[in-house]
């Protein structure tokens, strides 16, 4: 072998050998998170005033997530998670009103994925962080059937697509490879619905979907 492509394959093989070392040094940690999901600003708004009110209640989040330290304050990662609000249907049909005949709804609903950013505090047994989140959700609206003495309230239920983001901060505790986190922030994303009523007109609906959520984390160091 030439001596010139001799010093270039062990020059390649060095850069190799160093990003394997690299990537070994990088702090990975996989988690699930569970918590609460409350509805803020017009998503939990129940004023018959205005046409589709989304009367949604405070609901479930749960997430999976996978994060890597790339430096002592900076980490990126990514999360996937379900989340659902139940549509308040004693607030738009009291069970008690006599000429409610029977009622029934389901959940908002969003399945979303993100790409997250940490910033934190050098890592200890207890550090502080703050988090910025970026991607997209497929949310779900609820349908609502309701039958009265003077004909039957219905609203159907759509599916819809939209960018999703997320702002948090919290702290973890480092106890051996396991790491509790407490976090509390933002999720937030707003879909374009279709809604038919009862008649069968239709119409859209701009909703936003934004919640504070309250989490709780558990994650594995790897």
């Amino acid at each position: 072998m030439p001596y010139p492509l001799y010093r270039i394959f062990f020059f390649l093989a060095f850069l190799l050998g160093l990003s394997t070392v690299t990537q070994a040094q990088l702090v990975q940690r996989v988690g699930l998170h569970v918590g609460a999901a409350t509805p803020i600003g017009d998503f939990k708004h129940d004023r018959f005033e205005d046409e589709y009110p989304p009367m949604a209640r405070r609901g479930l989040n749960v997430q999976a997530a996978y994060r890597v330290e790339v430096k002592p304050y900076l980490a990126v990662g990514a999360t996937a998670g379900f989340r659902f609000n139940s549509f308040d249907l004693n607030a738009f049909a009291s069970p008690d009103d006599v000429l409610v005949l029977r009622r029934e709804a389901s959940d908002w609903k969003s399945t979303y994925a993100l790409a997250d950013l940490y910033l934190q505090s050098p890592s200890s047994s207890l550090f502080g962080f703050l988090k910025g989140s970026l991607g997209a959700a497929y949310n779900k609206s609820p349908e609502v059937h309701v039958d009265t003495s003077f004909g039957p309230i219905r609203r159907t239920s759509d599916s819809a697509a939209a960018l999703a983001y997320g702002l948090a901060s919290g702290f973890a505790i480092q106890q051996g490879r396991f790491l509790l986190t407490v976090e509390v922030g933002l999720l937030g994303t707003r879909p374009t619905f279709e809604v038919m009523d009862a008649q069968g007109g239709k119409s859209t609906l701009k909703q936003p979907m934004h919640t504070v959520t309250s989490m709780l984390g558990l994650s594995y160091t790897l």
